[in-house]
């Protein structure tokens, strides 16, 4: 992600931490005081919504990163924003309804809705503003320089839709073909300047900010190896998808004018990243290991009377960097079954105890990797952590696992978990590494509850 990227998210993020308390303040009065005269009576002091603001925060930036508005524009869509905008607002008011019911406090509905229709204008100007200081502070001197892979139709119409982009115009730096085609001097005026195997030498001598994808006849495997080629990780990566993909719901979606592509973005997250994510899982974790304390004793007293071993489980791992640790969990299984033995593929393995197919069902077995987490061993959120003799295996681009810490949870298991294939587990891993971002993690956070509860892929 671009320095001004960065800086456009953090200040729309800034923007609409200020605009909770002030349309919460500009709304209790005028609720109190200007429309008084014409509602019922309230008799509500403001300090009776000061304490909330907080959790009203959350779910406001839970709502606007669901409707993605905190994705910096590729280029100007009013009817886009503005429907985002109402996405986003609609979910903040579900929302904030069924938050207030939950907690049995009667707020005045009419606050309510006021409160949405002041957030409007306040936020509205806000990000506004935001966007403009931004601009100030980290301006888009120029477009990033951008190379095109491919050398068909959707490499032609990748170039015509960067053409009409708005300024900063990008500059098409040329176009590498999938293979040798020595009858190819050009594509719509651009220059080929190679092959995919050029790749890491050219975006490194021509200074590319973005690589666009745009071929049919590139595999997936094909694509993320040269993706892992690239050292630079502040390069942005682009894949146009297939018509059909898209119509059947695969991927986020970009928009590079009307081409439909998925963006893979830079890897570089750096060292306030990390501490914040640090933050994030001891934050979440520590409450969570004593809120649920009594929990696995309760369940560790049931493994110890059924008598099938040890009930806590322990393996070894490969963590970040190649380095090893020791995973725990609840024992599952029997314990004839060996240690490093495929993991149940179905829900009938006679392998499994009848409480441990209980506990893998309601994941409630992962729960002693909370200690891993506060021990920093793992994340809550990252790639699954694997066996040494499976990561042996892996190519190049695989390796790219072991860059950030393991998880609880992650973002191929919310996809699919156990009913997926293992290529596509390793892409997901693949694909959350060059896009980490704190909201991301709180995104799958959110989204392995409701796996959880469905009872999705485990077995």
């Amino acid at each position: 992600m671009r320095k001004s990227d960065r800086a456009f998210i953090i200040g729309q993020i800034a923007a609409d931490m200020l605009a909770v308390p002030l349309s919460v303040l500009v709304t209790w009065y005028l609720r109190a005081e200007v429309f008084s005269r014409w509602l019922p009576r309230f008799d509500h002091p403001l300090r009776v919504y000061t304490p909330v603001i907080p959790w009203v925060t959350l779910i406001w930036i839970a709502c606007f990163y669901s409707a993605e508005l905190y994705r910096p524009a590729r280029r100007a869509d009013g009817i886009a924003l503005l429907t985002k905008r109402l996405k986003a607002y609609f979910m903040l008011a579900v929302s904030l309804m069924a938050a207030s019911y939950l907690v049995k406090m009667d707020y005045s509905r009419v606050i309510l809705f006021m409160f949405i229709a002041v957030a409007w204008l306040i936020d509205g100007l806000l990000r506004r503003l935001a966007a403009r200081l931004s601009r100030r502070l980290v301006p888009v001197r120029e477009a990033p320089g951008v190379l095109v892979v491919g050398s068909g139709e959707y490499a032609e119409k990748v170039i015509m839709s960067l053409r009409r982009m708005s300024e900063p115009r990008h500059v098409i730096q040329g176009i590498l073909t999938e293979e040798d085609k020595p009858g190819i001097g050009e594509v719509c005026g651009v220059p080929v300047r190679g092959n995919i195997r050029d790749l890491p030498r050219l975006v490194a001598s021509l200074k590319v900010g973005e690589v666009v994808f745009a071929s049919t006849g590139l595999d997936r495997t094909r694509i993320m190896e040269a993706i892992n080629s690239v050292r630079d990780e502040n390069v942005v990566f682009m894949v146009v998808t297939d018509l059909f993909q898209i119509a059947s719901g695969a991927g986020s979606l970009e928009e590079l004018t009307r081409m439909p592509v998925v963006e893979i973005g830079s890897a570089g997250t750096g060292t306030y990243h990390q501490r914040a994510k640090r933050m994030l899982d001891l934050v979440l974790s520590l409450p969570l290991t004593v809120l649920l304390a009594p929990l696995m004793a309760v369940i560790w007293l049931l493994l110890l009377a059924g008598g099938k071993g040890d009930p806590l489980f322990r393996q070894k791992r490969v963590g970040k960097n190649g380095v090893p640790f020791t995973l725990y969990k609840f024992r599952t299984m029997i314990p004839e079954a060996g240690e490093y033995e495929v993991a149940p593929l179905n829900p009938g393995d006679p392998r499994v105890t009848r409480i441990g197919r209980f506990l893998r069902k309601t994941s409630l077995d992962e729960l002693p990797q909370l200690f891993n987490v506060l021990r920093g061993s793992m994340s809550l959120v990252g790639p699954r952590p694997e066996m040494d003799f499976v990561v042996k295996e892996y190519n190049a681009w695989q390796k790219r696992r072991l860059d950030v810490k393991p998880g609880i949870t992650g973002l191929w298991q919310v996809m699919g978990r156990k009913d997926l294939p293992l290529h596509d587990n390793l892409e997901y891993d693949f694909y959350y590494i060059r896009n980490q971002s704190l909201m991301l993690d709180v995104a799958i956070l959110l989204r392995t509850v409701y796996t959880v509860l469905a009872g999705r892929g485990a077995y």
